[in-house]
């Protein structure tokens, strides 16, 4: 069953955005890289909530939403399409959240001399190399496989891995393109957007499987059928708390895996502001409410503590908070 979602009146000081941009990237063509923008509405004694102001493909296609006069030339969000339109668009109080990894694992951005992962020193592999065994532990198929690899992986992927959120490898296979498309943008948006300030990365399956179960995201995403569009509009109808359609007809969002993402991303950049998030913080479970209801300790609580603050610089994907860990 999917509930309705609901927000608490409360909203982060320190994150007052009112227009909330998803970008589902896909490729350099544009074919498959989907756009959406929220705008926060208010009432008087009443939960924020944002409304869909456009979600498209492309410019030009009916139903997609409002059309601020950029559909002139190249109807799909190719690199020059989409660097206009995100320049058009951000303002003071806009914040972007992009499905694309936004930093390069370790290894690939360091500049140092190279003693191999295991001898390496950079305070970031170390401390992949002391909690990843025991983080994956429970999660490998095949015990001769390396625990972590530092030039395909983030800290980030390690932690949402053993947290059943399973994001793609930041350089992962099939993930090199998107990854340099997403390095490129973030290099010719600067500093117009600043990462963890205005730019956010994240995951919408993970955003899914938060809101509405693991089970959820895996039957929308199996086939691109009636049966995918209905569970999509559930979801849809379940966010309407928190969510309202304006110009965007529903129908645009569901049949479309790549603009119901771009949604998606959205929607995480809104509650990542409104309910303040604090990153790797939001993927612990609530505490036992007694002490007999203590378990084995989960190695997840260890390896947050021992991260500190590296993944600032390292990335970060932002989820809703764990159930009962944080607002949500």
């Amino acid at each position: 069953m999917i509930r309705p979602i609901e927000l608490s009146l409360e909203t982060s000081p320190a994150r007052r955005f009112n227009r909330f941009i998803g970008v589902a990237l896909g490729g350099g063509r544009g074919k498959t890289t989907a756009v959406a923008r929220l705008e926060r509405v208010e009432a008087e004694g009443a939960a924020p909530r944002v409304r869909l102001a456009e979600a498209r493909l492309r410019h030009g296609h009916r139903g997609s939403g409002e059309e601020g006069g950029e559909g002139g030339g190249d109807p799909l969000f190719r690199d020059e399409v989409l660097v206009a339109y995100l320049q058009r668009w951000t303002a003071d109080d806009t914040v972007v959240a992009i499905d694309a990894p936004l930093t390069l694992p370790p290894c690939i951005r360091c500049p140092l001399a190279c003693p191999g992962v295991q001898a390496c020193t950079v305070p970031v592999v170390a401390w992949m190399r002391k909690h990843a065994p025991a983080l994956h532990a429970a999660r490998r198929s095949d015990p001769g496989k390396p625990a972590v690899t530092p030039y395909t992986q983030r800290a980030v992927d390690v932690l949402l891995t053993h947290v059943g959120l399973s994001p793609r490898e930041s350089l992962g296979q099939g993930m090199g393109p998107l990854a340099a498309r997403a390095a490129y943008l973030r290099r010719v948006l600067s500093p117009l957007l600043r990462l963890h300030e205005n730019l956010i990365e994240v995951h919408p399956p993970a955003t899914v499987t938060r809101l509405f179960g693991a089970e959820v995201e895996r039957r929308h995403r199996r086939s691109d059928s009636e049966q995918a569009w209905e569970l999509r509009k559930r979801m849809l109808t379940a966010l309407d708390p928190v969510l309202a359609f304006d110009f965007v007809w529903p129908e645009v969002v569901v049949r479309s895996p790549h603009v119901f993402d771009a949604v998606i991303a959205g929607l995480t950049a809104f509650l990542w502001a409104h309910q303040g998030w604090q990153g790797p913080l939001d993927l612990q479970p609530a505490q036992p409410a007694t002490a007999s209801e203590t378990v084995t300790p989960d190695p997840l609580r260890a390896a947050i503590a021992g991260l500190e603050d590296r993944w600032l610089e390292d990335g970060w994907i932002w989820v809703p908070p764990a159930p009962g860990g944080g607002r949500v």
